[in-house]
């Protein structure tokens, strides 16, 4: 964004003078006043270009027991679409071993997709590690992959509950209905 407005300032900087000297009597003056108003015209539209566009608004629209694909700049839409309603966020790696268990052995169940029904389950593919993976990975201090999330309600992270590694399809049941929903 300070590139993009530093464009935009630059050809401000650049209309003025050349406003005032396409007004100016004598050629040489308007064409200078024409180059400085061509190069303010191609600074604006750098400007505008570089201008970073709204992040679209994320409906949640996953089916009970299933995630919802995330991407890092979506996540905090996403949680604040999420409000009243609890929320289990996964960071997922199809190169990574123990994710494909919770994938293959566990999520795919119906018994633990009719538990997690209440909630929003929410991923972030780190398939690709990107930057902006990398960096949400590390703003959550999350040594590696998999790592599961548990918000409340109101949209906070309750860090005590925390999933890290692997976990047999029973013990993920008892954990949901024992310490992450216990009342629902």
């Amino acid at each position: 964004m300070t590139l993009s407005l530093s464009f935009l300032v630059g050809a401000l900087a650049l209309a003025l003078p050349g406003l005032w000297l396409l007004l100016r009597p004598g050629r040489a003056t308007a064409l200078a006043g024409v180059a400085l108003l061509l190069g303010a015209t191609a600074a604006g539209y750098a400007g505008v270009r570089l201008w970073p566009a709204p992040a679209p608004e994320l409906a949640l629209a996953t089916r009970p027991g299933h995630f919802q694909v995330v991407t890092p700049a979506q996540l905090p839409g996403a949680l604040a679409a999420a409000r009243g309603r609890p929320v289990l966020l996964e960071f997922y790696a199809d190169w990574c071993p123990s994710c494909l268990v919770w994938k293959n052995e566990v999520f795919s169940r119906a018994d633990v997709q009719a538990a997690l029904a209440p909630a929003v389950l929410l991923q972030v593919d780190a398939t690709d590690l990107t930057p902006e993976v990398q960096d949400l990975l590390d703003r959550h201090g999350l040594p590696g992959l998999p790592a599961l999330l548990a918000f409340d309600r109101q949209g906070r992270e309750q860090p005590g509950l925390r999933l890290l590694g692997e976990m047999t399809a029973p013990d993920f049941l008892r954990w949901i209905r024992e310490k992450w929903l216990p009342s629902t």
